[in-house]
This record gives C-alpha cells, sequence and structure tokens, in this order.
C-alpha cells in the first residue's frame, strides 16, 4: 500500500507540470539543436583544426573538460566538446527545480497532506516525482537525440552518426536523473523548499569543480569518475560512444532514490531528518521592515548565488594564464576579441610567431589580452547576473500565489512598502552578484598569469559593473510584469532567452539580423577596455537607468491599483 495509486498522481504531476517541462524541454534541446547548424557555417573546416589544437590547453580542459576531439577531428566531435558540459549542467538544474516543485514545495504548501488524506501510499508522491523526472528527461533524450541526428543527416562530414546522436540525448537525460535523484534526497533531509534547493545547487557546484583536477590530470581521474558532472562526458559522443557511463549514471540514481524512498518512510510530514534551526523569541528591529523581511526570505539564495558567480569568474579567470597561444590559434575568437578593437593578425603564422605579433599588437593599441577576453566574457557573466536578480522580483509573486502576502498587508503596511523590499534585494543583487564574478574572475587570473598587472582589479570590476544598468532594466521589466500582468510575469524569462539566443549567437556566430540584438539592453553597453583617446560614453548608461526607474515605478503604480489575488490575478 505504501504505492497506492502511484500512477494516477503521476498521470496529475504530467498534467500539471505539462508547459513548465515542455518550455525546458524545447529550450534546452532546441538551443542544442540550432547550435548544430550555427557552428557549422560559422566555422569554417580550417578553424575547426585550430580549436581543436586548443582544446588541449589545462585552462580549456578545466572548463570543458577533456580534449577527445583531439582524437578524432570531426566537427560532431568538436561540438561534443563545446557544448556536453554546459548542456548537462542546465539539465540537472531542470531536475533540480522539478523535483522540489512536486516533494517539498508542495509539502509546504499543504497539497502533500491534502493528497495523503486521499488512498495515496506513503510513498506515493515520491515514487510519481521520480517516474515523472524519468517521462521529462526521456522525452528530453529523444528530442535532442533525433534532432542532432537529422541535422547530421543534412550536413556534410559532420560525423554525427545516430548511434552518437542518441548518446548525447541519453547523457543530458541521465545527468538529470542523478540530480533528481539527489534533489529527492535532499528533500528528505531538509525542512524547507529553499533549503532543498540550495543543498542540490551546492552538490552540482560541488561535483561541477571536483570534475575539473580529474580532466586535466591522468593520476586524479577517478575524481571525475566519481563526479556526476564528469563521468557523462566520458560518454564521448561522436568519438567513441561509450554506453557504460550512462549504466553508470543510472545505478547512481537508483540508489539514491532508494536511500530517499527510506528516509521518506521513516519522517514526518513538514519535517525534515535535518532539524530546523529555531529561530528567535524576539525578531530583530531589521526583520520587523518589510525589506529585513525580505532578505531573510532570500538570504539563502543570496549566498549561494554570490558563491555560484564567484566561481564561475573564477574557471573563466584561470582561462588568462594561456590566452595569447588561444586566441594566436583562433580564428574566431580573434574575431570576437580583438575585431571590436580593430586589431588584425596575419593569417598562416607559425604558432610562436603569431603570438609574439599578437602580443606586440595589443600592447601598441594599449590594451592587455585578459583585459580583452574579460571584456568578451563579461556579456556571459551580465546574463548569468540578471537570473538571480529577477528571482528576487518574482519571490515577490510566489509570496503573493502562496496567500502569505496578503498576511503581510492585513497588517499596516503598505503595498509599496512591501513591494519595495524585494525590488531593492533585486537592483542590489545586480550589483554584488557582478562584483562577485568579477573579485572571481580577477582572483582566478592572478593566480595563473605571468604579470597580474594585466589585469588589475580595479578593470575587472569596472568591465563587470558597466552591465549592471543593463541588468536593472531586465528587473525593471519583471517589475512591471509583476505589477500590471502577475499572470504573465513568467514572460520575463522569454525574453530573457531571446536576449540569449539573438544576442550572443548573433554576435557570436552573424546567425541573425543585427536589428534584433538591438531590442536587448545589453546591446548597448560600451565595450571596454576604452581605446587610447576614447572616454566613457554616459548617456546610454543614463538612459538605461532611467528607464529602468520608469518601468519598476509603472510596476509599483500597477501593484498599488490591482487586487491581491492570487487566484484571480
Amino acid at each position: 500500500m505504501n504505492f497506492a495509486n502511484t500512477a494516477l498522481l503521476t498521470r496529475f504531476m504530467l498534467r500539471r507540470e505539462r508547459v513548465n517541462t515542455l518550455l525546458w524541454i524545447l529550450l534546452l534541446g532546441g538551443i542544442v539543436i540550432l547550435l548544430v547548424p550555427g557552428m557549422y557555417y560559422a566555422l569554417p573546416p580550417d578553424e575547426r583544426f585550430a580549436i581543436v589544437d586548443a582544446l588541449s590547453m589545462p585552462a580549456m580542459v578545466s572548463i570543458i573538460g577533456p580534449a577527445f576531439a583531439v582524437e578524432t577531428q570531426t566537427y560532431g566531435a568538436l561540438y561534443t566538446n563545446f557544448m556536453m558540459l554546459f548542456t548537462a549542467l542546465t539539465a540537472a538544474l531542470m531536475n533540480i527545480f522539478l523535483v522540489v516543485r512536486l516533494t517539498r514545495t508542495d509539502e509546504e504548501k499543504g497539497r502533500y497532506e491534502v493528497l495523503r488524506s486521499l488512498p495515496v501510499g506513503r510513498l506515493s508522491n515520491l515514487s510519481a516525482a521520480m517516474i515523472t523526472a524519468v517521462i521529462v528527461n526521456a522525452l528530453l533524450a529523444l528530442f535532442v537525440g533525433l534532432g542532432m541526428y537529422a541535422f547530421g543527416v543534412a550536413l556534410e562530414d559532420t560525423g554525427m552518426c545516430f548511434n552518437g546522436s542518441m548518446l548525447w540525448g541519453a547523457t543530458l537525460a541521465v545527468t538529470g536523473l542523478v540530480f533528481a535523484a539527489f534533489t529527492a534526497l535532499f528533500a528528505q533531509l531538509t525542512a524547507s523548499a529553499r533549503t532543498a534547493m540550495g543543498y542540490s545547487f551546492l552538490a552540482l557546484g560541488v561535483f561541477f569543480m571536483m570534475r575539473a583536477p580529474g580532466d586535466m590530470n591522468p593520476d586524479l581521474v577517478l575524481l571525475s569518475y566519481l563526479s556526476p558532472m564528469g563521468l557523462p562526458l566520458y560518454t564521448e559522443a561522436y568519438i567513441s560512444n561509450h554506453w557504460w557511463p550512462i549504466l553508470v549514471m543510472l545505478g547512481t540514481t537508483a540508489a539514491v532514490t532508494v536511500l530517499a524512498f527510506k528516509l521518506t518512510s521513516i519522517r514526518d510530514i513538514d519535517q525534515g531528518l535535518i532539524p530546523a534551526k529555531p529561530g528567535r523569541a524576539y525578531a530583530s528591529s531589521l526583520l520587523k521592515t518589510p525589506v529585513g523581511l525580505a532578505y531573510k526570505l532570500s538570504r539563502t539564495a543570496i549566498i549561494v548565488w554570490l558563491i555560484c558567480l564567484f566561481i564561475l569568474g573564477a574557471s573563466y579567470g584561470a582561462v588568462l594564464g594561456t590566452l595569447d597561444e588561444f586566441i594566436a590559434s583562433n580564428d574566431m575568437y580573434q574575431q570576437l576579441i580583438l575585431g571590436p578593437f580593430g586589431i588584425t593578425i596575419p593569417e598562416g603564422l607559425p604558432l610562436e610567431e603569431a603570438v609574439a605579433i599578437l602580443r606586440e599588437t595589443v600592447a601598441l593599441a594599449g590594451f592587455t589580452l585578459p583585459q580583452l577576453f574579460s571584456a568578451m566574457i563579461n556579456l556571459i557573466m551580465g546574463m548569468f547576473a540578471t537570473v538571480p536578480a529577477v528571482l528576487f522580483v518574482l519571490k515577490a509573486r510566489s509570496e503573493e500565489n502562496d496567500i502569505r502576502a496578503e498576511l503581510v498587508l492585513a497588517t499596516p503596511v503598505s503595498r509599496y512598502r512591501y513591494f519595495i523590499g524585494y525590488v531593492v534585494i533585486a537592483f542590489v543583487m545586480a550589483a554584488l552578484v557582478q562584483a562577485a564574478s568579477a573579485i572571481g574572475m580577477y582572483s582566478g587570473g592572478i593566480s595563473v598569469m605571468e604579470d597580474p598587472a594585466d589585469f588589475p582589479l580595479g578593470f575587472a570590476m569596472q568591465v563587470a559593473l558597466i552591465y549592471v544598468p543593463a541588468i536593472w532594466v531586465k528587473v525593471g521589466v519583471a517589475v512591471l510584469l509583476v505589477g500590471a500582468w502577475p499572470k504573465k510575469a513568467g514572460l520575463i524569462w522569454a525574453y530573457f532567452g531571446y536576449t540569449f539566443l539573438f544576442l550572443f549567437l548573433g554576435q557570436g556566430f552573424g546567425i541573425f539580423p543585427e536589428w534584433m540584438m538591438y531590442l536587448s539592453p545589453y546591446a548597448f553597453v560600451q565595450q571596454l577596455p576604452l581605446a587610447p583617446g576614447e572616454s566613457l560614453n554616459l548617456l546610454p548608461i543614463i538612459i538605461k537607468i532611467v528607464l529602468a526607474a520608469a518601468l519598476t515605478v509603472a510596476g509599483f503604480w500597477f501593484y498599488r491599483k490591482r487586487d491581491i489575488n492570487a487566484i484571480t490575478n
């Protein structure tokens, strides 16, 4: 009877999650599939071989994994080397969010108790959640595998066979399932959805960093095999096509899931096996304010995001030590990094000669290579920093959905004072996470660079913080959506996806028309470092700040006018 009506509960969860999961599958799978022809046409065959050689550099290995493409120099192998690790990371995030929603969040909101009052077994809810995760990941695997194989057939000389394509999709699926199992385990250990998600993110970060030493040093390869973020890379899709890591990952999923079931059977509802820290007998003066309350509810997420952005910045900083050789051997990165500053390197030169000319040319222009690289990479960092800033705005909407906002607003607290707590945290976090990534990149850079003066901390902060006004515009859009159209607040993620596709892919590979990039505030960020004689243009910065303020004010106005009702809004 412990699994009574699991099938019905699984059907209910699939129906409930059909929109979220479909969007995740289409976005993640769509990006993976569409980048196949995008990179294929953007990288001529002669440039691909230069990139393959650069993949074996230790700094690159620490970021994207072992350079298996060196063994089989095909387009499919190159694509796997570039994309596998980060798409597996995204699949893990998808499953963490999914399982937390279906387990600990339902328990917090009282839905689990309603289900348990029906003829449902004690283990049925967790069983249905895990079965739902299996189905979602299986759909993702099929979509990615068949889509990549279709493009592999349509394009010439890719080496993207059916076996390798299905292995690609299966690798994403089993990576997601492993982290679904770990999230289910943390949901039993902790007493809140926020803490369960925090532990899951922490485990993901630890496993991600754990594989780096194993990928770089053959003597430590056991670390990669033990990491759920390292082992999937050894499937070597389109190279050797090993299926044994899939079996190991499925075994890990089964073992962790069994442990989660055991813990579920012995814990009380609404409780975790790790006791929650008792609160204070009396609230602090900070907690008595709306801003303090919002900070208290968001404190764990703030710490986790700051740590994650610091680690991400440090991982990019680790590349700075071998940057000259990497750029000299890669025409695409020369165009991305040097092109905006009018710096060109003659083609067909030996690597040593090209490196010498590169250093001399960049020095004469008044720059350093780490500065130019950080200017390019901070576009990506700025987009990562947008995620936590927007999430803190949407936290106000989730509190409204859970009928907790009404409890606060029933007291002598105005809507302005309540909403401003989350908005202030969002605006401040935009700057804090950018600063954390800058400090991380600086810390990682000076540990591998011969001359740390080539990348001073002041410049690292400047090139990161210049993206803050653009992030504020995104925060303003989120505030307007929550205030005026709360049911449509999730559209901010569609705008975020648009920005990624049309700005990053358009700038990196020239796939989309230029005008489409200018619909994003990131397109108007001035490129740093400044050329000799060039001054910082404050007008775009001022316009973005004014626009963010206008959107925020409009959002507050609508928030004050509309009903606070989680059912009708």
